[in-house]
């Protein structure tokens, strides 16, 4: 199994409760493994951690410096449907349902969505 090169990474949330709800049903729908109350691993070893934000007002603007979107890349175009399916059934918020997208790869397929402080994630498949 080869180790992804980015190592972890960690996201600043308004709300900690909210948010590693949120975050915790999501990453093991992606078969990420929970490493404690606040941080996921991907199976090839990427660390995704939560905190809570020093300034819980900072809101989200998307496009705005700093985090554009999170993509999380799926196994195939079913796994980018069966995610969308859990999405909808949890009521997170859908920002574009599952498409190909031909001018990123001939095979890239995604959804994008939103986590409780707006910040854009994405599950794709390329």
């Amino acid at each position: 199994m080869a180790l992804d090169p980015l190592g972890h990474m960690r996201i600043a949330v308004s709300d900690f409760e909210k948010s590693r709800e949120f975050y915790g049903a999501f990453f093991a729908q992606m078969g990420f493994k929970q490493v404690s109350e606040k941080g996921w691993v991907t199976p090839e070893g990427l660390g995704i951690w939560i905190i809570q934000a020093a300034h819980p007002d900072h809101r989200y603007v998307f496009e705005a410096p700093g985090l554009h979107h999170l993509c999380l890349k799926a196994q195939s175009r079913g796994e980018v449907d069966r995610m969308h399916r859990f999405l909808v059934e949890h009521h997170m918020p859908i920002v574009a349902a599952p498409q190909a997208y031909p001018q990123y790869t001939p095979d890239y397929y995604a959804v994008f969505f939103s986590d409780p402080d707006g910040i854009e994630l994405e599950v794709a498949y390329y």
